[in-house]
Formats: C-alpha cells, sequence, structure tokens
C-alpha cells in the first residue's frame, strides 16, 4: 500500500514527504539586500524553476507567499506593479476594518478568529525583529458598531460564534460615542475586538518576512501568458511566461511551477478569462473630511469605534474609521459606491482615481447623516480602488476546475481584506496538500503552519447549483 500512495503523489507531495519543513532564516535577500528593507525590490534569480509560484502580491499573495516560504517550500512571488503596497490595487488607502461578529454570512466566523490572530502574531514578529519597522503597528483595537438594519444579522453571529458583545439603543450609541448621531430607536452591536488594520505595512511585512525564509520576489513583471504542460494531467508542471510591466526594463523570461496562486486582484480575468462575468471589478471610493476643532477629540481611536451603518436592508451602507495614522480626517466610505463597473482591460487600467463632484456628495451624504462634526468638513483626501465583485458577494477560493495544480482566489466583494491573513495560510495549505488531498488533509496531505487542512474555504468553491454564475462560468472552462 506504501508503494500505491507514493506512486499517486504529486512531485511536490513527494519532495515534501521527503524532506521535513524547516524555518530558513538566512536566505532572505532582495535585489542584493538582506533583512527587512523598506520595500522589495526585483530579484534576478538564477532559478528558473520553483514549487510554487504567487502571482499578485496585495493582499492574499503577499499571505500566501508568507505561508508558503515558511513551509520551506521554493517559491516566488511576482508584483506587477512597484512599490510593494502600492495604491493601484485593491490593498492600500491607510485602514481597513476588521470584524468578528458578520452580518455577511455565518460561514465567516471560523476564518475571521483566524485571521485576527494570525494579524497579531505578525505584529508580534515584526516587533520581535526591531528595526523601525517594528513600530509600526498593524492593528489598532478600536471595537466594532453594526448599526441600524444590519444589526440582527450581526447578533446572530455573535451569538452562533460565541463572541463578546454589547447591545446598544441609537441614543445610548450617541450618549456613550459623542462623535455618532443615529436614530434614537435604532439598535446597535458593540463588538469589542474589531478595528483598524493597516494594509500597505501588513502587505509589505508579509512579503519582507517571506523573503527573509527564502522567498524570491519579482516586482515589475507582469505575466504575459500561462499554461501547463505535457498533457495539462493534475501532476504536471505549469510554465508562465514573464516581462517587464509598462515602462520597466529587462528582458522577458519564463519560469516553472509545480504549483501557481492566482491573487492578480482585479486583473484575474486578464489571466484567467473564464472569470471575465464572475469577478467584475468595481471602481471604490473613500474620502477624509476634516473634524470640527471642538469635537476631534470624539474622533480619536480610544472613542470612536470602527462602524457600518446600514439605513435599511440593501440600502445605503456606510463604513468609516477614527482620525488615524498619518491621515488627518474622518475616513468614511460607501459600500460599492457608486457601482461603477469596469468590465474591460482597458476599464481597469485607466480607472479614474481622483474623487469628482458626484464621489464626495455620495460619501458626505453618510458624513452628514449621522457624523455632524464631519459632515460639513473639507475633503482632505480621497482614495479610489477596487472592490472584484461576484454574483452572490461572496468570495471565490477553489482550484482551477480543468487544472488543480492552479489555485484561483478572488476573495474580495469589498470585505476581503480583513481575512487575508487566514486565507493565505489556507492557500498555501491547498498547494501543500497537492492536487487531489481533501480539505481535511487527508490522503498524507500536510499543512503548512500545523494543525488541519483547509476546510473553512469550502464555502467559498465554484458551485454550480447554489451559487449564481457559477454553471455559466464552469461552462466557460469546460469549452
Amino acid at each position: 500500500m506504501a508503494a500505491s500512495a507514493g506512486a499517486s503523489m504529486t512531485p511536490l507531495a513527494r519532495k515534501l514527504a521527503a524532506k521535513p519543513a524547516a524555518l530558513i532564516l538566512s536566505r532572505g535577500f532582495c535585489g542584493g539586500r538582506r533583512g527587512l528593507g523598506p520595500t522589495p525590490g526585483v530579484v534576478h534569480a538564477a532559478s528558473t524553476h520553483y514549487d510554487a509560484v504567487v502571482v499578485g502580491l496585495g493582499a492574499f499573495g503577499s499571505s500566501t507567499l508568507y505561508h508558503l516560504a515558511k513551509s520551506g517550500l521554493k517559491v516566488l512571488g511576482i508584483e506587477r506593479h512597484s512599490p510593494i503596497g502600492h495604491g493601484l490595487g485593491s490593498s492600500h488607502g491607510a485602514s481597513r476594518i476588521i470584524r468578528l461578529a458578520y452580518f455577511e454570512g455565518l460561514q465567516y466566523g471560523p476564518l475571521l478568529k483566524r485571521s485576527l490572530q494570525l494579524f497579531l502574531d505578525l505584529q508580534d514578529d515584526v516587533a520581535a525583529r526591531g528595526g523601525a519597522a517594528a513600530a509600526e503597528r498593524l492593528f489598532t483595537r478600536t471595537g466594532m458598531l453594526d448599526v441600524g438594519s444590519v444589526f440582527e444579522r450581526s447578533l446572530e453571529s455573535a451569538r452562533v460564534h460565541n463572541l463578546q458583545h454589547e447591545v446598544l439603543t441609537g441614543a445610548e450609541l450617541n450618549k456613550r460615542f459623542p462623535a455618532y448621531r443615529v436614530p434614537e430607536h435604532w439598535k446597535a452591536l458593540l463588538q469589542p475586538d474589531g478595528g483598524v488594520l493597516a494594509p500597505e505595512r501588513i502587505v509589505q511585512a508579509h512579503v519582507r518576512l517571506a523573503q527573509e525564509l527564502g522567498a524570491d520576489v519579482a516586482v515589475g513583471e507582469a505575466v504575459t501568458d500561462w499554461q501547463v504542460e505535457g498533457d495539462g494531467s493534475p501532476g504536471a508542471g505549469v510554465t508562465l511566461r514573464l516581462a517587464p510591466a509598462a515602462g520597466g526594463g529587462g528582458a522577458e523570461r519564463v519560469v516553472a511551477a509545480s504549483s501557481v496562486v492566482m491573487t492578480p486582484g482585479p486583473w484575474i480575468s486578464q489571466l484567467v478569462p473564464e472569470l471575465a462575468d464572475l469577478c467584475v471589478p468595481e471602481r471604490q471610493v473613500v474620502g477624509w473630511f476634516d473634524i470640527e476643532p471642538s469635537a476631534r477629540q470624539h474622533y480619536a481611536p480610544e472613542r470612536f469605534p470602527v462602524f457600518v451603518i446600514e439605513e435599511s436592508a440593501g440600502g445605503a451602507a456606510y463604513y468609516g474609521f477614527p482620525e488615524h495614522g498619518d491621515l488627518p480626517g474622518f475616513k468614511i466610505g460607501l459600500y460599492r459606491h457608486l457601482r461603477q463597473e469596469l468590465r474591460s482591460p482597458a476599464a481597469v487600467d485607466s480607472v479614474r482615481r481622483s474623487a469628482d463632484a458626484a464621489d464626495e456628495a455620495a460619501l458626505r451624504a453618510g458624513a452628514a447623516a449621522y457624523f455632524p462634526a464631519a459632515g460639513s468638513g473639507r475633503l482632505l483626501h480621497s482614495s479610489a480602488c477596487y472592490f472584484t465583485h461576484t454574483p452572490d458577494g461572496h468570495f471565490l477560493v477553489d482550484r482551477h476546475p480543468r487544472h488543480p495544480q492552479v489555485i484561483l482566489c478572488s476573495a474580495c466583494s469589498g470585505h476581503g481584506f480583513k481575512m487575508s491573513s487566514g486565507i493565505g495560510q489556507l492557500m498555501a495549505r491547498m498547494v501543500l496538500d497537492g492536487p487531489g488531498r481533501d480539505a481535511c488533509g487527508g490522503a498524507g496531505g500536510r499543512a503548512a503552519g500545523g494543525g488541519g487542512g483547509w476546510s473553512e474555504l469550502l464555502p467559498f468553491r465554484f458551485d454550480a447549483e447554489g451559487r449564481p454564475g457559477h454553471k455559466e462560468a464552469l461552462a466557460h472552462f469546460l469549452r
């Protein structure tokens, strides 16, 4: 039986079985620099073959790269734009919300708990290494308020997942947190474990630490083509053709890998055209409004929980933050903003990144309605990013339907960053298990980071019968 099991193992699985995964702390490098530099750069590595290649080093790719490197694999991360932590994708804007009571669905609960712990672990890891990066907080605990029509669903999530929480009326909320002015008869859920993540710093930390663990990183290179070698079977390798990104120098090159993880954010349908109608990028804008000086203390992180306020079911849903970090002002966003879909590569690459009058008006409406000390203030800053929206608003994380050695990830729909640390760890486990392994690490699969498989990702797989748009997308894959 042992011989039979060995014969069915992929090359990557055989390697893992023969060589225990160990932390390799002395191989980190980046363009000739050792250690945790401020920005990872292009690596001109002699190697052309890797155990795994990660395409796109935003929230999910950077986390996956880190966990793959931590497992001891030979791994390459490719990022089209420069620098790491850039402002051209979906992983910037100085702050992101993390919350554990989740009105979007009970299936997210275990993943949220995992992700918060991993962010805390990452923060401790960065701090332990010292240097300038050690002073940068990756997570600031403020508490989280779910207000209005999202209250009941958030309360259910808190109860099902045994989360500490408190129920407030609108009147109680306004008294406790004076920056807020919500209708007194509304209800709100206060969950103390919510807070603010620093997205650029988290992405950079994941990549820096991956490099210290031996990962190669290529910045300013784009994948122009990829294909599975030979007969395309699950055990076949994958070849990727790379070229300098727009405006970059250098030459084209080819790398190969046993597995590939596709995490290119809004560019995923450019690399996997079958997803064009399933993963649709949208332009999203947030703004920072000036606060009246007399009320500014009420917007400090220790006095202002992050929030989601939904006026009516399916209506306008605002989210926002205390005054935090390097950017002054009260930050607010409107979920799905003006619903500006970007259905062509040209539209994605040429998206307008500054706010116009319509953008400002949409954001100011929420600020004026619920935060009077900021609603009349000047718009100090704005930032545009992407949501990659799916028809049901839930993530897509699964193996390629025809090539299971390729893992596809579009875990956005406007609420993904907070779970990027956990999803990255679990996708690394998918790579280590290899094609054909089950989500519990069965059939001899091993798990990155210890314990369990990747069953928390099962709700987000392709589902032709249960998820809108999936039947049509799968038909495209099978043509």
